[in-house]
């Protein structure tokens, strides 16, 4: 289901709804998405068994592709209006651990506010440093982080900032994470900032709380060159704008960078490729309203701060310096052209980017794909990630 971006207009009318409202949409849109779903199943095989390309690439199967469409109509479904279904606001609800697979662990951390990091374009009247929960991640198979004996500055650490559009999401209960660590071994600090859904939690709030946890770190002793930021979808917006931030008031910066299908054009109406308006899980409506309601409070970042792959960055940031990064999308995802164009600028700017292109893949597709071959994501973020003990052990 692909509804129409959203004008400021529109956007604004949702803001002034009832919350009853909004949940009384969600669900005439889910009586309505498996209205529409159920009879198109065997035009989906049919399209399978053809071979042609409606409902997907040739290379996908029935399967895969029932599951992307009920998946796109889960999400149309789930996020009208401008506030989540479920509660991200409350202290309760970004504490909880919550209910974990078998082998996960976690550890909640509630790291303190850092107003003496907090200037320049992270400062808002509206907006104050708080503390912010966030949770050291890590398997049966690997050490705690918490009775970990090593040396703190022989650890490595992936920071960690949860999809959900900047909006939704924790990071306890994206697969992502969890799926990475099975290969890397190395645990996650995730990093449960704040959501857009009011003006005292849109932007600058989210990097305020990065750049605590970030801190929070380094004072523990973590070396800049053990940490890695890694971010997906509005995750990934998130760690771009905080690895821009670290790099224009002289902070360390960390040794990489992993950005899974970063939001990082907050402009754009993505009209400009049909196939993955058609194809992929993401839809235009709450794409605009999510655009909105981060930047609510400075627009005039909209465009150049927060949409770095357009190349306007404000004056005293730069792509200089930012970490090496690997940068991974679906080839048939809506966010396709920003982050094309942010892997240019970042290269233009002497960046070394290592690319990940999952072919007929849609938006954070490493979260349920299937390919754990060398050539895919989940064989090359090892291989990446220990580039940098590789270089240091030679000299």
């Amino acid at each position: 289901m692909k509804a129409d971006y959203q004008s400021t207009t529109s956007i604004r009318a949702w803001q002034s709804t009832s919350p009853r409202y909004e949940n009384l949409t969600r669900k005439l849109r889910a009586v309505q998405a498996l209205a529409l779903y159920l009879p198109q199943l065997p035009f989906i095989y049919l399209d399978t068994l053809v071979g042609t390309t409606y409902y997907g690439r040739p290379s996908w199967s029935f399967q895969f592709r029932a599951f992307r469409l009920v998946l796109a109509y889960f999400i149309w479904a789930k996020n009208p209006g401008t506030r989540p279904a479920l509660d991200v606001l409350t202290d309760a609800s970004r504490e909880a651990i919550g209910k974990l697979k078998c082998g996960q662990r976690a550890e909640l951390i509630v790291v303190p506010a850092r107003p003496d990091q907090i200037v320049g374009d992270a400062v808002h009247e509206l907006v104050q440093p708080e503390v912010c929960p966030c949770f050291w991640q890590w398997l049966d198979d690997m050490p705690s982080p918490a009775t970990d004996d090593r040396p703190m500055h022989q650890r490595r650490v992936m920071m960690y900032f949860v999809g959900g559009g900047m909006v939704q999401g924790h990071p306890l209960q994206s697969a992502l994470g969890w799926r990475i660590m099975s290969k890397t071994a190395v645990p996650i600090f995730g990093v449960n900032f704040r959501k857009c859904v009011t003006k005292q939690t849109a932007f600058p709030a989210a990097l305020q709380d990065a750049v605590a946890a970030y801190f929070y770190l380094l004072d523990l002793g973590f070396a800049r060159e053990n940490i890695s930021i890694m971010g997906d979808s509005g995750g990934g917006g998130i760690a771009t704008t905080l690895l821009l931030y670290l790099k224009r008031h002289g902070f360390p910066m960390p040794d990489n960078a992993v950005l899974v299908s970063p939001f990082v054009d907050l402009v754009d109406d993505f009209q400009g490729d049909p196939e993955p308006l058609h194809l992929d899980i993401l839809n235009p409506e709450m794409c605009s309203m999510v655009q909105y309601q981060y930047t609510e409070n400075r627009p005039d970042l909209r465009a150049t701060l927060l949409s770095p792959s357009r190349a306007e960055l404000p004056e005293g940031y730069s792509y200089e310096g930012f970490p090496r990064t690997m940068m991974v999308w679906g080839e048939v995802e809506i966010f396709k052209r920003g982050i094309e164009k942010l892997v240019e600028c970042l290269r233009r700017a002497g960046v070394d980017v290592e690319c990940v292109v999952g072919k007929d893949e849609v938006h954070d597709y490493p979260v349920f794909t299937r390919n754990f071959s060398d050539d895919g994501f989940f064989g090359k973020i090892v291989p990446f990630q220990d580039a940098k003990a590789a270089t240091r052990a030679k000299l």
